[in-house]
């Protein structure tokens, strides 16, 4: 198996994502849209990134596959690359700014790398193994939450105010509509935890990279460690910091502070 050159890899994935990222942003008024099984929505933009991301990659990393969320596949020796062509894209068709290309190298069963494109903000994010979590030139590293409980921001998905564990929550909650934003945010800093409810891997791959490589951790809602490749797919995970998320396994349990 090729060895993967970080500083490569970083550099291609930004010009191919950023790419992807300005078409989408150009056709964000022109886009038409339908409903998918699930009833989660898809646009054509979508299409078209998910088939030009999957031919583009294998090029510029040769041996790999691809799995895209619409459709693209292909199989490869050298891992496999799994594509979200625009996570968020209710936000994207709603004219939020959190949305974007966003995808994950799998090699032997691990994450290897990560990479998500904020078009509207002009953000580029992106994660290796070993090699760190950055946001455009700035390395992140996670640390303990600054402020206390009421101050402290979760991310979560749109209808998590109905959830019982809402109410348990001492801090702000904040819904942005894209998971791989919400992931990317919790490593900078921005907010203490992300609960992701359901999910694939082309959502939060980089994001569970750029959480781990800053310092923070993925867990199930009862706390414990969570491995979003070989775990089962789709189900409840949180990240961020390790004390948010002992706070957060403990609303889910049904307990209050200083119950056992």
């Amino acid at each position: 198996m090729n060895s993967l050159d970080p500083d490569r890899a970083r550099g291609v994935l930004h010009e191919l994502l950023s790419q992807a990222g300005r078409l989408a942003r150009d056709r964000r008024h022109s886009t038409s849209m339908q409903l998918k099984s699930d009833g989660s929505p898809v646009s054509d933009v979508d299409q078209e990134l998910d088939a030009w991301l999957g031919a583009e990659l294998p090029r510029a990393f040769p041996g790999c596959g691809v799995i895209g969320e619409e459709g693209a596949c292909l199989q490869g020796t050298e891992g496999t690359f799994h594509i979200d062509p625009i996570d968020g894209t209710q936000s994207y068709l709603d004219g939020f700014p959190y949305w974007g290309p966003t995808v994950c190298l799998v090699r032997d069963g691990k994450l290897v790398l990560g990479a998500f494109y904020v078009p509207m903000l002009d953000e580029y994010w992106f994660a290796a193994t070993g090699y760190g979590a950055y946001r455009d030139g700035e390395r992140l590293h996670l640390s303990p939450p600054q402020w206390g409980p009421k101050r402290q921001v979760l991310l979560v998905s749109s209808r998590f105010h109905a959830h019982p564990a809402s109410a348990r929550w001492q801090g702000k909650i904040r819904a942005l509509g894209s998971a791989a934003a919400h992931l990317a945010l919790c490593a900078a800093g921005s907010g203490v935890a992300a609960i992701v409810p359901k999910w694939a891997l082309w959502d939060v791959g980089c994001g569970a990279l750029l959480i781990t490589e800053s310092g923070g951790g993925i867990s199930s809602l009862d706390g414990s460690a969570f491995d979003v490749v070989n775990g089962e797919q789709g189900l409840p995970i949180m990240a961020g910091a390790p004390s948010a998320l002992q706070n957060l396994a403990t609303a889910f349990a049904g307990r209050t502070d200083g119950e056992g």
